[in-house]
């Protein structure tokens, strides 16, 4: 008798010592769940107090309408690096889009309707490419998305004669200036992408599979998966939505031009790596890109309220890359 009631003493006592251990781990755990939204938070408030009209309901729509291509992009690269490859030339692809459907539209007179499905099946072919490639001949996604980002933008340079191409039909203008209800239209697309790319990872095989191949290529394969399948899906879907991202874009400024575009890489691969996503495969949740799109955009919008030059701006992105890479490098070897 007197033994039960000192085990029980003892776990008592064992877990009035362990409090501060749970607390601790409550903590940290609900930081690692929520930590995103308070950064975007804490961003936001830190704008709305030093930059002047920041927080007001236009300048969240203008937010939103700017960060669209970016999302509609980092949508399609979180499948691709959670995958563990990359895609460098999702933004060279963007740049080809606007310029092949500006081109459509004005040269050859092609319904609004058929020029922007010629445009998205171009940047299917495209992605599609990359990812026989680097799902059947097994060459690096680094490499070979390199030298597609060469071909898309000196595809788009010859096309347009390094010209700007104006004029686009009044009623292109709807999917990049339009609105539905209160919020811009190119937003509403944007969400649509991020809804269909989480409905892919979450609710489906494929999504499972594309997780599995991040974590263990090879593991994966003796499980009976197919991992070219899956890096073919991938590389195509980051392709048609860099297509996708370009329509918007030329809409949006009813014009095209190959350089178009040109740094938004570098926004894209921080809105995925800043949302969590691992560049060595196998985690990410678009609803972390979500986040990690509408803060670069908030910073680039806050930045530029701020009057900080552009080429600031480029370094301060750099740097937000490098430590988010930096803190998923540290989280790793933690639980290694």
């Amino acid at each position: 008798m007197s033994d039960e009631v000192k085990t029980q003493s003892g776990r008592g006592s064992i877990a009035e010592a362990g409090g501060g251990y749970d607390i601790a781990s409550l903590i940290a755990s609900g930081f690692s769940k929520y930590g995103l939204i308070l950064a975007l938070v804490l961003l936001i408030l830190f704008l709305s107090i030093t930059a002047e009209n920041f927080f007001t309901v236009s300048n969240m729509m203008n937010i939103l309408l700017q960060s669209s291509n970016i999302g509609i992009m980092a949508a399609g690269l979180t499948l691709v690096i959670i995958c563990a490859e990359i895609d460098l030339s999702v933004a060279s692809i963007q740049s080809m889009g606007a310029v092949v459907v500006a081109l459509l539209l004005k040269e050859y007179g092609v319904p609004i309707v058929p020029a922007v499905l010629a445009t998205l099946i171009l940047g299917v072919l495209l992605g599609g490419v990359s990812g026989v490639f680097v799902g059947w001949f097994a060459i690096p996604a680094f490499i070979l998305t390199l030298a597609m980002d060469s071909l898309a933008r000196g595809g788009a340079l010859i096309l347009t004669g390094e010209q700007s191409i104006f004029g686009l039909p009044e009623a292109f203008s709807v999917v990049g200036q339009g609105y539905l209800g209160p919020f811009p239209m190119a937003a509403v697309i944007m969400g649509v992408v991020f809804l269909v790319a989480h409905l892919i990872l979450s609710r489906t095989v494929l999504g499972t599979n594309i997780y599995a191949v991040g974590g263990n290529k090879e593991a994966a394969r003796v499980a009976g998966v197919n991992v070219f399948a899956v890096k073919l899906f991938v590389l195509v879907f980051s392709a048609f939505c860099g297509a996708l991202a370009g329509v918007v874009m030329a809409s949006r400024l009813m014009a095209a031009q190959a350089i178009m575009g040109m740094f938004d890489l570098m926004d894209v691969i921080a809105a995925v790596v800043i949302g969590g996503a691992s560049l060595l495969g196998g985690e990410g949740r678009i609803i972390g890109t979500v986040i990690g799109t509408l803060i670069i955009a908030c910073i680039r919008n806050g930045l530029n309220l701020l009057g900080i030059a552009a080429d600031w701006q480029l370094l301060a992105v750099g740097a937000i890359i490098i430590l988010a890479v930096l803190l998923d490098y540290v989280g790793k070897k933690r639980t290694a």
